[in-house]
């Protein structure tokens, strides 16, 4: 064989193994982009997939928040309204005409023991006097003192014995009330 023939065989051996390697590596790019578009179509799909999710969680999130939300609203207005309500009933017994109003303070007297001080505000001044205060104890069979000094209230009376005070004031009366019927009132209401 001469040397031109070994060196063509050389190189056409060298072509042939370069062709097989060329070739493979084509099939090993085709199998690594076939692989890569797979991986890239499920990353895809995995992140639409967890960004459903995560749209669907954010918007029950939302409506979970904004029910709470709504909840509180109404809340604070019932709470609005029934505070409404009470006040509406302080300053009603506030008004009450004259016979009525000196009705109340002195059905608010009823409560008092013997030796008991009567302390009335600026409104009383003119139904609890020391003659219409002396003349209900002497009824009852009891001594009541009235207080020389006006309290410190708009409406109602306090009575005062040995340090132990009966607050009588329309303020804790309505909220005596409120405690014990605001329940019920408000399940009235709000049917």
């Amino acid at each position: 064989m001469s040397k031109q023939a070994i060196i063509d065989k050389i190189i056409s051996d060298a072509e042939i193994i370069a062709k097989g390697i060329i070739e493979s590596a084509n099939e090993k790019v085709d199998e690594i982009m076939s692989q890569a578009a797979s991986d890239c179509y499920k990353y895809v799909y995995d992140a639409k997939y967890e960004q459903d999710v995560m749209k669907k969680d954010i918007a029950q999130r939302s409506e979970t928040v904004a029910q709470l939300d709504s909840r509180k609203i109404v809340l604070v207005a019932k709470a609005e309204i029934i505070n409404k309500v009470f006040e509406t009933a302080l300053d009603k017994a506030r008004n009450l005409p004259k016979e009525k109003y000196k009705a109340l303070i002195f059905g608010m007297l009823e409560s008092a023991q013997d030796g008991d001080i009567v302390t009335i505000s600026q409104r009383e001044k003119d139904i609890v006097t020391a003659a219409s205060l002396k003349a209900f104890a002497d009824k009852k069979k009891i001594k009541l003192t009235l207080n020389k000094e006006l309290g410190d209230f708009d409406g109602g009376l306090i009575l005062s014995s040995n340090g132990v005070d009966k607050n009588m004031t329309l303020e804790v009366e309505i909220a005596t009330i409120r405690d014990e019927y605001e329940a019920n009132i408000a399940k009235e209401l709000f049917k």
